[in-house]
């Protein structure tokens, strides 16, 4: 269903006298929830929410420092937001997470994860989940619980005595337990790649399986009582969430992580410099379809509504039937990974390494046009068609890479490599490109 804002607007005229009574100033709201970066345990990216889509403009900004590109989250109407400091000087580096309220952009609070004057224990993780009153969050000290007034309940350490690796771990958060790994840590010497559950409410460990066989754990995905474990040209593992019981593996070169939709795994998978998408049948691993898909990074994940697979590839955005992997449409340049030079200038061109978002019909993806220099922008494009409906604008040289959209009713929300966090609407009235009211 379309936005009360859009509603409204439809009714109006163009036309200068015809303002009076017409120019709607309502307030906009964030109806709708974003619990993860890709929305649920499955990673399957799709909310039924009808976002913002054509005439955006920035509705609040909020400026933060960080190294990492953030996913924002929300829930009922707050928005929640996790950064990253550098120590330099004498100023100490570390990692916080603020609520702001959604539709306005003020902050409602903010807790600091921890503090270091350690140059390379800056990082957070792009992992922020929110479940009911529970938030969790990755971080050097480990996976992190809090309430969704900011108080830290417990820190589970999962991590090496290493360098944490800034990579999207998400973890599997369900009402009875949450599952997470020890992602990669960068060690001097090998140790060997474990995952965890553990009980939601006291922050202990359940149960623990080692993998000494498999290194460079991609994000985990779980569905059905199952959480399925990806490892870097290793295969997949498939444990049972509650007791961490193996029920079966499948051998492959993965490159990411799996999306679970129905009873399909989308697996991507890496040869040398061929990429595919692979639909397994997760019951009998069987092999359903192989698509050559172009090239992508191993960050990047797919996004499935409809009967549709969205994704990047070869800098452009990608849809394909999930039923036979074959491809509908493509929106923006097509640039080999060979010719990276050759990007034509005012062309939408996608990150490599972005995972685009489905809400209502519309497909929310993260790119740049190249001028001068790179002008990175929010395009959203019909899920159907793959025809472009609007586009914001970021600014030059300032990326979101890996970090995700949240939207919602009014509001589309975007996180920057900088920190900085974008509240996108449509705009009621402009005169000479500049929003009036919005």
């Amino acid at each position: 269903m379309p936005s009360t804002r859009r509603s409204i607007l439809a009714t109006c005229t163009t036309g200068i006298g015809a303002l009076a009574g017409c120019i709607s100033t309502e307030k906009p709201t964030a109806d709708g929830n974003w619990p993860r970066r890709t929305l649920n345990n499955a990673h399957t990216g799709y909310s039924t929410t009808e976002g913002p889509t054509t005439d955006l403009h920035t509705v609040w900004y909020q400026e933060r420092s960080s190294v990492v590109n953030p996913s924002p989250v929300v829930d009922d109407g707050v928005l929640y937001f996790a950064y990253s400091q550098a120590s330099r000087g004498d100023k100490r580096g570390g990692a916080w997470i603020e609520a702001f309220d959604a539709a306005t952009g003020d902050s409602r609070w903010t807790t600091e994860l921890f503090r270091t004057d350690e140059r390379h224990y800056l990082y957070h993780s792009d992992s922020t989940v929110v479940d009911e009153d529970r938030l969790f969050l990755q971080t050097k000290p480990g996976l992190t619980m809090l309430t969704t007034d900011g108080e830290i309940r417990w820190t589970f350490d999962n991590l090496y005595r290493g360098q944490q690796k800034p990579d999207v771990v998400t973890p599997v958060v369900t009402d009875d337990i949450v599952v997470t790994g020890t992602y990669d840590t960068l060690v001097e010497d090998r140790q060997e790649e474990i995952v965890f559950g553990i009980d939601p409410a006291t922050g202990n460990e359940r149960w623990n399986v080692p993998f000494s066989e498999w290194d460079g754990m991609w994000q985990l995905a779980g569905t059905d009582n199952v959480v399925y474990v990806a490892f870097d040209s290793g295969g997949l593992v498939a444990l049972d969430m509650a007791t961490g019981v193996e029920r079966w593996r499948w051998k492959g070169p993965l490159n990411g992580t799996p999306t679970v939709v129905d009873d399909l795994l989308l697996v991507p998978l890496r040869r040398g410099n061929e990429h595919t998408l692979v639909a397994i049948d997760r019951r009998d691993r069987s092999l359903r379809w192989r698509q050559s898909i172009g090239v992508h990074w191993a960050e990047a994940e797919f996004t499935v509504a409809d009967g549709l697979i969205y994704h990047v590839a070869n800098y452009g955005l990608e849809a394909r039937r999930l039923e036979t992997g074959e491809r509908v449409w493509r929106f923006g340049g097509d640039v080999d990974d060979k010719d990276q030079r050759r990007f034509s200038p005012d062309k939408p061109y996608m990150g490599l390494d972005s995972t685009p978002v489905v809400s209502g019909d519309a497909v929310y993806a993260l790119g740049w046009i190249q001028r001068d220099t790179t002008y990175v922008h929010l395009f959203v494009v019909d899920a159907a068609t793959g025809e472009e409906l609007g586009r914001a604008e970021m600014g030059h040289n300032e990326q979101a890479r890996t970090g995700t959209p949240a939207v919602t009713s009014d509001l589309v929300f975007v996180g920057s490599n900088n920190g900085n966090l974008y509240a996108f609407g449509e705009c009621s009235f402009e005169i000479a490109g500049r929003c009036l009211f919005g």
